[in-house]
């Protein structure tokens, strides 16, 4: 079935939203901790609402749309970050969205512990990163290649600015990354403190892909060439 990768309009954010709630379903306790009830009609009009102020308010994210050539349904989206000379701000629970202050802080807990591979890595690449932050797949076009589509501007764009590429994966998910010049660094278990043990617990992949500087330094022979070797490995 083709699929045409499109940038993704604000008209479309509330179905972007969607597609990123079916294809996590209930298995994604971090998902789950930052959009409660995101399953619920409400829970996902208020998702679509916030991801269409998310981005509104960055003009440089970039969100792409992979689109069904023949019924011309959204059938999966990601989210790029480009960090030239630049370093992601703290993401902050903000708003009123959750049942209660410590359910609040329990997604604030969640969101500072997954994004610190990340800030860390960009710190080390001086603000010189390719950034994957979400590739979402509607269940009903799941194997179908929609995933490789949505990861050729990405690629590219690394590839054109020589950085490296990173992205927390879900830890199934991470063969299409693998199969993408991605390579597995470490699986990452966020901590819950003492009171919060009785949580389910989120995990993700951390992959890496290299400058295309130093795949090619591989290639000829040379050494692997990561920038920040040390930076997320194992």
């Amino acid at each position: 079935m083709p699929f045409t990768v499109l940038p993704a309009e604000d008209v479309d954010m509330h179905r972007i939203f969607e597609v990123a709630s079916s294809a996590f379903l209930r298995n994604e306790p971090f998902w789950d901790a930052s959009y409660p009830e995101h399953w619920t009609p409400e829970g996902r009009k208020i998702g679509g609402d916030r991801f269409l102020g998310y981005k509104q308010a960055d003009p440089l994210t970039n969100y792409f749309k992979a689109v069904d050539s023949e019924t011309g349904s959204i059938a999966g989206f990601a989210k790029w970050n480009v960090y030239q000379n630049r370093y992601p701000d703290r993401q902050i629970a903000k708003g009123d969205y959750w049942s209660s202050e410590e359910e609040k802080q329990y997604a604030q807990h969640l969101i500072d512990e997954f994004n610190k591979d990340r800030i860390a890595h960009v710190e080390a690449a001086k603000g010189n990163v390719v950034n994957l932050d979400i590739l979402a797949i509607d269940p009903a076009f799941q194997r179908q290649g929609v995933g490789h589509k949505l990861l050729e501007w990405g690629l590219e764009k690394s590839d054109e600015l020589d950085f490296e590429t990173i992205v927390e994966s879900s830890v199934f998910g991470k063969g299409l990354y693998e199969k993408n010049g991605f390579v597995f660094q470490k699986q990452v278990e966020l901590p819950l403190p003492p009171h919060w043990a009785d949580r389910s617990t989120s995990a993700y992949a951390w992959l890496i892909r290299p400058r295309k500087s130093a795949r090619h330094a591989t290639t000829n022979g040379g050494t692997n060439g990561h920038s920040y070797e040390g930076n997320g490995s194992s």
